[in-house]
C-alpha cells in the first residue's frame, strides 16, 4: 500500500555474504515479471532468462559501413515524434465504469493444478535454445518433479517449493512457517548432526538458501555434480525425518529473532507490514511472518504451549508430497535421476487426504478472499519513514490471474503504466517536477489474490500535489480505458515476448531449479510450465477490459510517505501499527477527489504509446566451425587514444552481443565537489533520454551510463538490428548534453536524500564503507559530498561536463555476434562522437590501496548514527599481501574456503552472535586479507574477542581435518574456478572484470587452478599462523567496530523466562496488543518493568501475596547493558596491543601505499593488430 513495499521473502541467510552481495533473499523483491522499473535500474519487462539472470542479454551483430549508414539515416524515424495507437490521444475520456466497483472476480475462476496421473507423459514446451533433456514426472504420492539432465554441467542442483507459506500459521505462532523453514537445515535423523548439511555442501563445492513467502516456502541448494547423489540423501530428510531438534530449537528462535531485529529500521519491512495491517480485519494477510522471540517463545510458554510440539504438529498438517514440487538439475540421463527421486522422495506423506483441492486449507493453499473490502478503501495513508523519503503508491487489489497466462491482463496493464516514453505517466509528472521515477504492476506473492501497484517517488513539489499526481494516474488510465484494449499493442507485446523466448539464455543451476519449483505452483498446463513465464499467446478482449475495469479509484489505497504531513492535512501521525511501531494517519477521499479521478477532464499532455519501431526483424547468427573456443579477448586497436578488445561468440551462437567501455579521466574523483559534480552530470544525462531508450529497452535493446571512481561507465547492448544506432545516437546525444535547470533542482535533491540516508543503513553496510574508506587512497564520505552539494548550480554540472569529455582514453570490449570489422567501426564511431584529446600516459595510472604495516593492531571505534538501531556491527580485516602473488592468492583462498562454514556454524548457529555472520577473502587494488563480517546486539567489543577465539579454533580445525576432507575442500575449489560461463553476459562479465582491475589476467583461473593442485594442508596452516592467527607476531589487523547507540538497558527476552512461567502459573493473561505496541518501541528495561508491575496491579483474583512475589520476579529482570558482552554484565576487553584509531586521517597517513595494477603479461602478447 506505500511506496517502496517490495519485501515479500523471508531467508535463512545460511550463506549471509552471498545474499550481502547479492541481495538475494534477505530482502527480495520477488517482483512479477510485468514490473516496470524506472531508469536507473531499469531493465526489459520481458528479458527473462532460464534464472532471470540479471545482466541484459544485448547483441551486436556483424556490421558494415553501409548497415550504419543506413541505420544512422533511420535514426529520426526511431527517435522521434511518438503517436499513440489509432490516435488514442484525441479521445475524451469517459468514466466507462459501473456504478458501483466490481468487488467480485470478474475471470474466470482460478482452476486446480492440472496434475496428470503418474503414468501420463508430459512433453515441456522449451525455449529452442536449450538442449539439455527435461522430464516431467508425478510421484505416487502426488510430488510433482521435473529433472534435467545436464552432462557438461559443472553444478548440480536441487529445489524443492512447499506450497505453504506464512499466510498459514496458526494464530497462535506468528512466524511458524519461517520459523520451520530454519529448524530443517538443522538435522534429520539420517544425518542428525546440526551442521551435515551444510558442511557437506561445503567441501564439495555448494552452498543452500531458502525463503519464506506468504504462500509457499522454498528451499534450494547446489553442489559439484559428483556429489549430488549425498546431497539428496540429506535434503530430502527434510521432508521426511527432520529432527527439529530440541537442542537447536530456542538458538533458532533467536536467530529469526535477530533477522527481525535487523529490519526494525528497514523503511521496506516496515512499509509491507503496514500495508497487511491495514487488510480487513481476520483477513491473514494480516498476519506477522517473519516471527520474533515473543510470538515464538515467550507468548506460547506463556500460554502453556511447547513451541517445539506446535511446530511439529504444524509440520506434519502442512507439509504435504501433494503441495510439493521438486526441480533437479544433475550430470545423470533422467531416468538415473528419476531413480533418485522415487527412492528418497516417495516416502513423503500424504497429509491432505479429504481436502478440498483448492482452499485455504486446501490440496493447494489459496486464499481467493481479497485482503480488502469495500470498507478497507478510498483512504489516502501517510506513513513516517525511518530515512528522509517521500513516495506515493496506488494499490489497487486484484484477484488470482495467474490462470490466464494466454492473455495476461496484468502485463498488457502494466506495459501501458509502466511506460516511460513520451506521452506516458512518468513523462509527464516530471515535467511537472513531481517526481523522478515510476514502477508499475501486479505484484502477485500469494496464491488466490494480487496486488496491483503504480508507485513513484515524490519531489518536494511533488508531495506538496500528492492529489495532482495521483489524479494524473487516474487520468491515464481512464484515457487507456476510453476504447476497446488495442489488439496492436497486445500483439507488439506478444513479438517481443517470442523472441525472448526463442533466445532465451541459460542461467545458474541453482536458480533454475528454484524458479522451476515454484513454476510447478502453476495453474497451467503442464506442458507450458515453462514456455507460460515467457509467452503471451492470445488476444482476449473481455479479460484485458475486466481487467481495465477493476483499475477503478473507488478500488485503490493511496500510500504518501512522508517525514512531515502535508499543509492540507490536518492534525498529526495519529496511530502506529504495533509489529514495526510505524507511525501512520488515515484520511478518506473526498467525493471532489473521486469525481476528478473517474471523469475529469483530459490532460493534453498524455498520450498511449505508439508501435515499437525497436522490435528486432534481422536475428540471424553467422556461426562457423570452432575446434576450441577462445579463452581470452584480443586487441585489435591500441592507441594512445583508445583501446579495443574483441571477441566473437564462439560458444553460444545467439544474435547478440555485449559493448562495454571506459572512459577514462584523470578529474572524476580528485576532489569531493569532482565527485558530486560527475555523479550529477551522468545522472542528468541519464534521466534525459529516459524517453529515448525505454521501447529500445522493451525490445531487449539497453543503453546505460554512470560515473564510477576514476571513469565513465557505458554497457550497452541487445539484438543487433538497431543496436548500433541507438549507441551512435545516445552518444551524441551526450557530448551535446544540456543540463536542465529544473531537472538538475529534482536530481540534486535526490541524491541529496540518498547520501543523507547513509547513516541509516544497515550498520554493517556502514562498518564495510568505513573500512573501505581506511585502506583507500581517495575515498569521500557523504558528510563531505553533501557539503560541497549545497554550492553546485547547474550551470557548474554544465561546465564541468564539458571539461569531463575534453580529455579521455576510451577502453572497449565488444563481444558476441560481430565480426572485427564490425567491433572496429564501432570503436571508430566512439572516437568520432566523443573526439576527445588523449591522456598522459601518467594519467592513466590504477588506484592503489593502503596496506596497514606489519605487526599491527588497530581498532577504529565508531557509533552507530541512528540511535534507534539496536545492532552494532564489526568488520574484522586482515591483510595477507599482493593479489599477484599467485601462489599466496591461492593458498587464502582455500583457506577462506575451509573456514566458511565453521565461521558460520560457529559464531552464528552456535554462539547466535546476529543475523548476519561471514567470514570471506577480501581483494583491492594492490591487497588482499581475509575479512570477518559480523552484525550484533552484543557489544562489538564481546563480538571481536568471538571472532579471535574462532580463529585461534582454526588451527585444531584444520590440523585435525583428514587429507581426504582437505582433498574435498581443494578439489571442491577448484571446481568453482573451472565453472563455465552460463551464457554470454556471464562471459562478458568475467572478461570485462579482469579489463576493469588493470591487471589483464585473462588466464587467472587456470593459472590459480594449477596452483591449487599443488597445495597442501601445511600451506593452509602457514598462512593462518602467518597472516591471520591472533598469536601471530606478524599479522596486520584492522578491526571496525560500530557501536550501537541505543539508550537504556536493552531488554532481554530470553531473561523474562521466570515470569512468563510465574504469570501462566498465577492465571494472569496479558493483551497481545499491547504486549506488540510495547514491543515495537524497542522498551529498555525499565519500560517492561513498568509495562509488567501494571499488568500485576490490574490482575483480578490474585491475592497480594501471589503479586508480591510477581513483582519480586520483575524486579530480578535482566537487561544487556550498553557496553556489555554476552548478556550477563561481564566486562570484556580487546586483547593488549591493540591501537585505538583517534585520527583517521593521521592514520592513512602513515600507510604506505600498495601497488598500482599493471598488466599480468604483455599487452602485446594480446594484439591482433
Amino acid at each position: 500500500m506505500l511506496p517502496i513495499i517490495r519485501n515479500r521473502i523471508i531467508g535463512t541467510g545460511r550463506n549471509p555474504i552471498s545474499r550481502i552481495a547479492s541481495n538475494t533473499r534477505t530482502i527480495s523483491s520477488s517482483p512479477s515479471p510485468i514490473s516496470i522499473r524506472s531508469r536507473r535500474h531499469i531493465s526489459s519487462t520481458l528479458s527473462n532468462t532460464l534464472n532471470n539472470n540479471s545482466r541484459l542479454s544485448s547483441s551486436i551483430s556483424p556490421s558494415t559501413s553501409r548497415e550504419l549508414a543506413v541505420l544512422r539515416r533511420s535514426s529520426a524515424k526511431i527517435i522521434g515524434n511518438r503517436r499513440g495507437y489509432a490516435s488514442v490521444a484525441s479521445v475524451e475520456p469517459q468514466t466507462n465504469l459501473p456504478k458501483s466497483p466490481i468487488m467480485q472476480n470478474p475471470f474466470p475462476p482460478c482452476p486446480p493444478l492440472p496434475i496428470p496421473s503418474p503414468n501420463e507423459q508430459v512433453n515441456l514446451i522449451l525455449p529452442p535454445t536449450e538442449d539439455r533433456p527435461h522430464k516431467y514426472f508425478t510421484l505416487k504420492n502426488g510430488l510433482e518433479v521435473v529433472v534435467v539432465s545436464d552432462v557438461k554441467a559443472d553444478k548440480s542442483a536441487a529445489s524443492m517449493d512447499v506450497g505453504v507459506g506464512h499466510l498459514s500459521d496458526p494464530d497462535d505462532l506468528p512466524g511458524c512457517a519461517h520459523f520451520c523453514e530454519h529448524l530443517l537445515f538443522m538435522g534429520t535423523k539420517t544425518h542428525p548432526s546440526e551442521n551435515a548439511y551444510s558442511q557437506y555442501l561445503s567441501a564439495h563445492n555448494g552452498h543452500s538458501n531458502a525463503w519464506t513467502a506468504m504462500t509457499s516456502t522454498n528451499y534450494f541448494f547446489d553442489v559439484a555434480p559428483d556429489a549430488l547423489e549425498g546431497a539428496l540423501d540429506r535434503f530430502a530428510g527434510f521432508f521426511t525425518e527432520p529432527l527439529f531438534n530440541e537442542d537447536c530449537t530456542e538458538r533458532e528462535i533467536k536467530a529469526v529473532d535477530s533477522e527481525n531485529k535487523k529490519n526494525l529500521q528497514n523503511d521496506a519491512w516496515r512499509f509491507f507490514q503496514l500495508e497487511k495491517h491495514l487488510a480487513k480485519q481476520g483477513h491473514p494477510y494480516r498476519k506477522f511472518g517473519t516471527g520474533n522471540y515473543e510470538t515464538l517463545w515467550s507468548k506460547p510458554k506463556e500460554a502453556g504451549r511447547d513451541p517445539r510440539r506446535q511446530l511439529i504438529e504444524w509440520w506434519e498438517k502442512e507439509y504435504c508430497a501433494r503441495r510439493m514440487k521438486l526441480a533437479i538439475v544433475g550430470k545423470e540421463d533422467v531416468e538415473t535421476l528419476e531413480k533418485w527421486v522415487k527412492e528418497r522422495f516417495e516416502s513423503v506423506p500424504v497429509r491432505t487426504e479429504g481436502k478440498p483441492e483448492v482452499g485455504t486449507d486446501g490440496v493447494r493453499v489459496v486464499f481467493e478472499d481479497s485482503p480488502y473490502g469495500v470498507e478497507d478503501l478510498g483512504n489516502f495513508t501517510f506513513a513516517k519513514p525511518v530515512r528522509d523519503m517521500r513516495g506515493l503508491e496506488i494499490l489497487i487489489p486484484f484477484p488470482d490471474t495467474e490462470h490466464l497466462y494466454q492473455s495476461r491482463p496484468t502485463h498488457f496493464l502494466a506495459h501501458f503504466l509502466g511506460h516511460e516514453g513520451r506521452g506516458s505517466i512518468l513523462s509527464y509528472l516530471k515535467k511537472q517536477g513531481w517526481v523522478n521515477s515510476l514502477r508499475a504492476g501486479n505484484f502477485q506473492d500469494a496464491a488466490g489474490f494480487g496486488l496491483f501497484k503504480i508507485t513513484v517517488d515524490l519531489s518536494p513539489d511533488g508531495l506538496v500535489h500528492y492529489r495532482d499526481v495521483a489524479l494524473t494516474i487516474f487520468k491515464y488510465i481512464s484515457l487507456l480505458r476510453s476504447q476497446p484494449p488495442s489488439s496492436e499493442a497486445f500483439n507488439e507485446i506478444k513479438a517481443i515476448s517470442e523472441i525472448s523466448f526463442r533466445f532465451a539464455e541459460r542461467g545458474r543451476t541453482s536458480s533454475y531449479c528454484s524458479n522451476m519449483s515454484s513454476w510447478l505452483q502453476s495453474p497451467v498446463p503442464r506442458e507450458k510450465l515453462i514456455s507460460s513465464k515467457w509467452l503471451v499467446e492470445d488476444f482476449k478482449a473481455d479479460e484485458l477490459s475486466a481487467a481495465l475495469q477493476l483499475l477503478d479509484p473507488r478500488r485503490a489505497n493511496i500510500g504518501i510517505t512522508c517525514q512531515e504531513l502535508p499543509k492540507d492535512v490536518e492534525g498529526t501521525f495519529d496511530q502506529t501499527e504495533p509489529i514495526y511501531g510505524t507511525e501512520y494517519k488515515r484520511v478518506k477521499f473526498s467525493e471532489d477527489f473521486l469525481k476528478e479521478a473517474m471523469s475529469g477532464s483530459r490532460l493534453e499532455d498524455l498520450a498511449l504509446p505508439g508501435p515499437n519501431l525497436f522490435i528486432p526483424e534481422k536475428l540471424d547468427v553467422e556461426k562457423f566451425e570452432v575446434k576450441e573456443p577462445a579463452k581470452r579477448p584480443v586487441i585489435l586497436k591500441d592507441t594512445p587514444l583508445s583501446r579495443l578488445w574483441y571477441k566473437r561468440d564462439d560458444t553460444f551462437w545467439l544474435p547478440k552481443a555485449n559493448l562495454d567501455v571506459i572512459l577514462h579521466t584523470p578529474i572524476l574523483n580528485v576532489t569531493p565537489r569532482n565527485s558530486v559534480l560527475s555523479r550529477l552530470f551522468c545522472d542528468l544525462f541519464t534521466d534525459s533520454i529516459t524517453e529515448d531508450v525505454y521501447d529500445a529497452d522493451l525490445a531487449e535493446l539497453s543503453f546505460n551510463l554512470w560515473n564510477e571512481h576514476d571513469w565513465i561507465s557505458i554497457s550497452a547492448g541487445g539484438f543487433s538490428d538497431k543496436l548500433a544506432v541507438l549507441t551512435e545516437t545516445m552518444l551524441d546525444k551526450f557530448v551535446k548534453f544540456e543540463v536542465d535547470e529544473g531537472r538538475f533542482q529534482e536530481i540534486a535533491e535526490a541524491t541529496r536524500l540518498h547520501w543523507k540516508n547513509f547513516n541509516l543503513s544497515d550498520p554493517w553496510k556502514i562498518a564495510r564503507f568505513w573500512e573501505h574508506y581506511a585502506t583507500q587512497e581517495t575515498t569521500w564520505t557523504t558528510e563531505e559530498k553533501l557539503r560541497e552539494l549545497e554550492y553546485i548550480t547547474a550551470k557548474d554540472v554544465q561546465a564541468f561536463g564539458r571539461e569531463m569529455l575534453t580529455r579521455l582514453h576510451i577502453e572497449t570490449l565488444v563481444h558476441g555476434n560481430t565480426s572485427p570489422e564490425g567491433a572496429k567501426e564501432i570503436q571508430d564511431m566512439l572516437e568520432r562522437v566523443l573526439k576527445p584529446h588523449q591522456l598522459t600516459q601518467s594519467e592513466l595510472k590504477a588506484p592503489r590501496s593502503l596496506i596497514l604495516p606489519e605487526a599491527s593492531q588497530h581498532i577504529w571505534a565508531i557509533d552507530v548514527p541512528n540511535k534507534s538501531e539496536v545492532n552494532g556491527a564489526v568488520i574484522y580485516h586482515l591483510h595477507v599481501g599482493d593479489p599477484t602473488d599467485v601462489k599466496l592468492r591461492n593458498q587464502l583462498s582455500l583457506f577462506s574456503q575451509i573456514a566458511s562454514e565453521p565461521c558460520f556454524n560457529v559464531l552464528r548457529t552456535k554462539q547466535q552472535l546476529g543475523y548476519i555472520v561471514d567470514g570471506h577473502a577480501s581483494a583491492s587494488q594492490g591487497a588482499m586479507g581475509y575479512t570477518v563480517l559480523v552484525q550484533s546486539e552484543k557489544s562489538p567489543v564481546f563480538v571481536e574477542t568471538r571472532i579471535e577465539a574462532f580463529l585461534e579454533d582454526l588451527k585444531e580445525t584444520i590440523e585435525s581435518m583428514s587429507e581426504e576432507d582437505f582433498e574435498k575442500h581443494k578439489v571442491g575449489l577448484i571446481a568453482k574456478k573451472e565453472e563455465k560461463p552460463k551464457n554470454l553476459g556471464e562471459e562478458t562479465k568475467r572478461y570485462w572484470g579482469r579489463i576493469c582491475d588493470r591487471y589483464y589476467e585473462f588466464g587467472k583461473r587456470e593459472i590459480d587452478v594449477a596452483e591449487l593442485r599443488k597445495t597442501t594442508k601445511q600451506d593452509i596452516l602457514n598462512v593462518l599462523m602467518t597472516y591471520i592467527h591472533p598469536s601471530s607476531p606478524k599479522r596486520s589487523k584492522l578491526s571496525v567496530q560500530l557501536k550501537s547507540q541505543y539508550s537504556g538497558i536493552k531488554f532481554d527476552s530470553a531473561a523474562a523466562q521466570p515470569l512468563v512461567e510465574s504469570f501462566v502459573k498465577a492465571g494472569i493473561t496479558v493483551d497481545q496488543a499491547a504486549i506488540q505496541k510495547l514491543l515495537s518501541s524497542n522498551p529498555d528495561l525499565e519500560a517492561v518493568k513498568s509495562f509488567a508491575v501494571g499488568v500485576i496491579d490490574a490482575a483480578e483474583n490474585v491475592s497480594e501475596e501471589v503479586k508480591k512475589g510477581l513483582k519480586e520476579t520483575v524486579d530480578g529482570l535482566k537487561g544487556i547493558a550498553s557496553g556489555e558482552g554476552a548478556g550477563q554484565g561481564e566486562e570484556v576487553k580487546v586483547k593488549e596491543g591493540n591501537v585505538f584509531i583517534e585520527d583517521i586521517h593521521a592514520f592513512k597517513a602513515g600507510l604506505r601505499p600498495g601497488k598500482a595494477a599493471v598488466p599480468a603479461e604483455p599487452l602485446q602478447v594480446l594484439a591482433k593488430l
